[in-house]
């Protein structure tokens, strides 16, 4: 039997996914809910990053401290062997957390009255990050083709030759679809963002969970000649569940861009590391790369088992996935709106992202996190079906 049918209580920890006061509150959930809403995933960390957290808490020092080589040695390593990119020591920057990370790099690289431009449907905390920091926010909707998202290159062009527009965030993998873009799209970006001085923050923190079969290509492998116009953002945090320890890391080619982004560190006091993120990274890094393998090939088979599972509910079209742990369904055939959905999801005693989260261009969809045990993702889909069975069709009375 798989290691990840093992079910565990993620209560215990204080998981604010499976909180029932946030559950409650939220979504109007029961104790015996199960949340398909936040992203992280219900299996336990491997034991190789368990142990070294084990081992670093045995020491009873958890004061300031600083980012050893090691650090960067592993960084350097993973990035070689798992992706083909070679990294520099100088070009790494150690951050707390991708979605801050926006923040700093909004705030470093634009000002006030300029605009970031960003793909829809999106993440919101991108969004979040130009709003909060009081600059313009400029859309370009991802095409619906066959039920996959495509770039509209035309609009994006467009976009992009508005003066004000100083930042192109690309979301690589794509969240919330799970898409991975081809090496020949990605060169395109790149080439647009070249032509129009766009500089290109491209968050590929999903690339560790891509399906057995699909090749991931980093936006600096497609286009080359962006390297010294673009930052990446990457972080163990999605592939090995550490989003609590707010380790991420950017990469910065470029000395000017990366002496911009340190004096915005230096401003917003971002110092030393948590006790335990280093740590956690290295063994990451190091030692779990066959615990990845067989996680990614798990999660991949619970994607092809919720698209069979949903079959008897026809109105629901399940995007095709080439990653990650999200599925995205277009439920717009079942639910004449938003509301509806949230009654059906409610009903079903389950927590789910609906899809005017997601910026724009999400109406009508919803985001479901298959990321945990096939058994618990059994009894979310029964939950689903029988749920359906009663309920109201387009057309007649609730």
């Amino acid at each position: 039997m798989s290691q990840f049918n093992r079910l565990f209580d993620r209560k215990a920890g204080n998981a604010r996914k499976w909180a029932d006061q946030v559950l409650a509150e939220k979504f109007g959930l029961t104790a015996n809910a199960i949340p398909m809403d936040l992203a992280d995933f219900d299996f336990p960390v491997a034991p190789p990053i368990h142990q070294a957290i084990m081992t670093r808490a045995a020491v009873p020092d958890y004061s300031y401290t600083y980012i050893p080589e090691a650090f960067y040695e592993t960084v350097i390593a993973w990035n070689a062997r798992r992706f083909g990119l070679q990294l520099e020591k100088d070009w790494i920057k150690l951050s707390y957390g991708t979605v801050p990370t926006l923040h700093y790099l909004v705030q470093a690289f634009t000002e006030q009255n300029e605009a970031v431009l960003i793909n829809t449907p999106a993440y919101d905390p991108f969004a979040e990050a130009v709003r909060n920091n009081h600059r313009q926010l400029a859309t370009s909707p991802l095409m619906l083709v066959d039920n996959r998202y495509e770039f509209d290159f035309a609009d994006m062009a467009a976009k992009m030759q508005r003066p004000d527009v100083k930042m192109f965030i690309l979301c690589s993998p794509q969240n919330p679809s799970g898409r991975v873009w081809t090496a020949e799209e990605l060169a395109r970006v790149g080439e647009l963002c070249r032509q129009h001085q766009v500089l290109l923050i491209s968050d590929e923190i999903h690339r560790d969970i891509v399906y057995p079969g699909v090749t991931f290509t980093s936006i600096w492998q497609a286009c080359p000649a962006i390297q010294s116009q673009s930052i990446l953002c990457l972080s163990p945090n999605k592939a090995f569940n550490l989003g609590g320890l707010k380790t991420s890391y950017v990469v910065i080619p470029d000395p000017a861009i990366r002496a911009r982004l340190n004096a915005q560190f230096v401003a917003n006091s971002i110092t030393s590391p948590n006790s335990f993120a280093v740590p956690a990274l290295i063994a990451a890094y190091t030692d779990c790369d066959a615990w990845l393998d067989e996680m990614v090939a798990y999660v991949a088979a619970n994607f092809a088992y919720l698209v069979n599972r949903l079959q008897v509910i026809p109105e629901i079209q399940v995007m095709p996935s080439d990653s990650g742990f999200l599925a995205w369904l277009d439920t717009q055939r079942l639910f004449p709106d938003e509301t509806a959905m949230k009654r059906f999801f409610t009903a079903a005693d389950l927590s789910c992202v609906v899809g005017s989260y997601f910026v724009a261009d999400g109406g009508g969809f919803v985001r479901l996190n298959i990321g945990m045990p096939r058994p618990l993702l059994k009894e979310a889909l029964d939950r689903m079906v029988a749920t359906y069975a009663t309920w109201p069709r387009i057309g007649q009375e609730a």
